[in-house]
């Protein structure tokens, strides 16, 4: 063992480690001088090298954070920690005394506690017997509640399958009962249309061949006078399409007018025939008039030709010209109008480009959001013609019809479609949806696209041509607001670019600027519908619209009903009670009292209390 100095290190480098960390202190010298004399006690207790290192470094900075009078203190107190980690300890005779009378109090503790747990764990078992013992008792309870439980469920089951087969049924029956009733009903209205018909056929018939047999023989006299007849009937066919509306009598008129041509051909080859022919004209059609009832084609072609010129291309529509610039000119024409006075919806431009880009959009929104209003603006912006088709309710709606006499009766969206012009189909979704599907054809932004109308005209799409729709729903079905609306055909919607039109405050403030209470409260009233909706789940109904702004400033600007009149009839009236209620107690919380809106609130809160409390509408 190599012994360095009187510290007892085993290596050189950790003397050095020592005395490095000693020379860096204030008081190097008393420092080491106090460890010198320490060390030897300490070794005793630390024979490990790297811990006696440790350790010495660790009383070197305890030390110099003391002062030097301190350092036999803090020696004596580190020796003690060594000692008692040791295992050796100090105890005088009076805390010998005092342990060895806890340990016996704690000896007689432990038996006393040794007793209560041995009494404790046979509580313990009986309570785990109790208690197994309840536990068999609720799981045999549960067991034949489950059972009985389970027999009543399969017997209501039962039960349900049962009413269900029978109601099903029932309901079978009587759908079968209504059809066979509404069949029988079809084809006895059917069957007497029918022999009326053909008593007319023949009433006309016999009466003709009765004309025909008077003119005799002579066969240029008996042309002469069906040309006479012809011309009477030409003349009958002109009155015919001044009544189209009442189409028994067209038939009628019609079907006189064929057996007449049939009658002429007819005479005319009897003519051609050698003069011993033993058959009569008259006879031979008078015997054969079912036959040539039934011959008569329905339909003759269409050969009236249409001559009006077709329009230019509106520059505004022209795909050929850059759409910036067609927009540049259309917002000019807006802004002329802003300075009018002329006010446009916030959603104007998006529908405006829709239109112009030719991409179909398909205005969604609630009744009275200005979305008719504004499919006029932008008929006035581009200056093309606009027509309102209505919704869609069978194809001639938009095809048109061929009559029974053969002519083409034009529809307005074949003029629209020839000729150019905005084809408005409002409330799309309330047509019938098997008809709309018909608009498939003419929705593509193909510029040579084309379509043969029933009249036997091809016609080409003018570039003028538009088509704008509009609905309350989104085309999925009916709501608890518009009840009878029909789902729109996927297909069509493809077609369509869906735009969403909402009120616009900004509409209604500049509408009702000379009347800003009536403004504010309606603002109010509206949101306390909204909150309505959020709050129960039910849809708002009568709820405040642009068109009820219109309405407001109308009766306000001509003194024509007074404000309790116009409270009742646009806020109050066709709402229920509760729907009322909740409205009168949102309403009045979103004004001020000072305000003027709050006075109106006030007639609002009356009418609306007067409603509820005598059950009944109206003033």
């Amino acid at each position: 063992m190599i012994r360095i100095s009187s510290l007892l290190l085993q290596t050189k480098m950790q003397y050095l480690t020592l005395v490095k960390l000693i020379s860096e202190r204030n008081s190097a010298v008393s420092i080491f001088s106090a460890i010198k004399i320490h060390a030897l006690e300490a070794r005793q207790f630390l024979v490990d090298d790297s811990a006696y290192l440790a350790y010495l470094l660790k009383l070197v900075r305890i030390m110099s954070e003391s002062s030097p009078d301190s350092y036999e203190a803090v020696l004596n107190n580190e020796i003690s920690k060594l000692q008692r980690c040791s295992g050796l300890y100090d105890i005088d005779p009076v805390r010998l005394a005092q342990v060895e009378k806890n340990v016996h109090s704690a000896a007689t503790t432990v038996e006393k506690g040794k007793s209560t747990l041995e009494s404790l764990e046979r509580k313990a078992h009986e309570m785990e017997r109790i208690a197994q013992e309840v536990e068999d008792r609720v799981n045999n309870t549960v067991r034949n509640t489950e059972s009985l439980l389970d027999n009543k469920v399969k017997s209501a089951g039962e039960k349900l399958d049962n009413s269900l087969k029978e109601y099903e049924a029932s309901q079978k029956r009587a759908a079968f009962l209504e059809k066979e009733l509404f069949m029988k009903e079809l084809f006895s209205e059917a069957e007497s249309e029918m022999t009326k018909y053909r008593s007319l056929a023949k009433t006309l018939t016999s009466t003709t061949a009765a004309e025909l047999a008077s003119l005799g023989r002579n066969a240029d006299d008996m042309i002469l006078r069906l040309k006479n007849a012809s011309v009477v009937n030409s003349e009958l066919l002109d009155a015919s399409k001044r009544v189209r509306e009442d189409e028994e009598l067209l038939n009628r008129i019609e079907k006189l007018s064929l057996l007449n041509d049939v009658m002429i051909q007819k005479l005319k080859t009897e003519t051609e025939k050698p003069s011993d022919n033993d058959s009569h004209p008259s006879e031979e059609i008078s015997a054969n008039d079912d036959t040539a009832a039934r011959d008569i084609p329905l339909f003759r072609t269409n050969t009236k030709k249409d001559l009006r010129p077709i329009p230019a291309v509106n520059p505004l529509l022209d795909r050929n010209v850059p759409f910036k610039k067609r927009f540049e000119l259309a917002m000019k024409e807006k802004s002329l109008r802003i300075e009018r006075g002329e006010l446009f919806h916030e959603m104007f431009d998006d529908v405006l480009t829709a239109v112009m880009e030719e991409v179909n959009p398909y205005l969604i929104g609630p009744s009275g959001c200005g979305k008719t209003y504004m499919v006029r603006q932008i008929g006035e912006i581009l200056n093309v013609e606009l027509f309102d088709i209505g919704y869609i309710n069978e194809e001639y709606d938009i095809l048109g019809y061929v009559t029974a006499m053969g002519d083409y009766s034009e529809s307005n969206f074949y003029r629209l479609y020839k000729y150019g012009g905005i084809a408005f189909c409002d409330e799309l979704d309330n047509g019938n949806s098997k008809a709309t599907v018909k608009l498939n054809s003419f929705l593509s932004n193909n510029r040579k696209a084309g379509y043969c109308f029933p009249g036997g005209e091809y016609v080409e799409k003018h570039p003028n041509f538009r088509v704008i729709a509009a609905g309350n729903t989104d085309g999925s079905g009916a709501d608890v607001n518009y009840s009878t609306r029909e789902r729109i055909e996927e297909s069509v919607q493809q077609r369509m670019i869906p735009i969403y039109i909402d009120y616009d405050n900004r509409v209604e403030k500049e509408i009702l600027k000379d009347y800003t209470d009536w403004f504010e409260f309606a603002c109010a009233f509206r949101a306390s519908t909204d909150q309505w909706e959020a709050s129960s789940g039910i849809p708002a109904q009568g709820i405040f619209t642009t068109r009820d702004a219109y309405r407001i400033k109308m009766y306000l600007d001509n003194g024509s009903f007074t404000p309790q009149k116009i409270m009742d009839y646009e806020f109050v009236q066709t709402k229920e009670p509760e729907y009322l209620g909740f409205l009168k107690d949102t309403v009045g919380k979103r004004l001020k009292k000072e305000s003027g809106a709050y006075g109106i609130y006030q007639l609002f809160a009356s009418e609306a209390d007067r409603i509820r409390k005598n059950g009944k509408k109206g003033s």
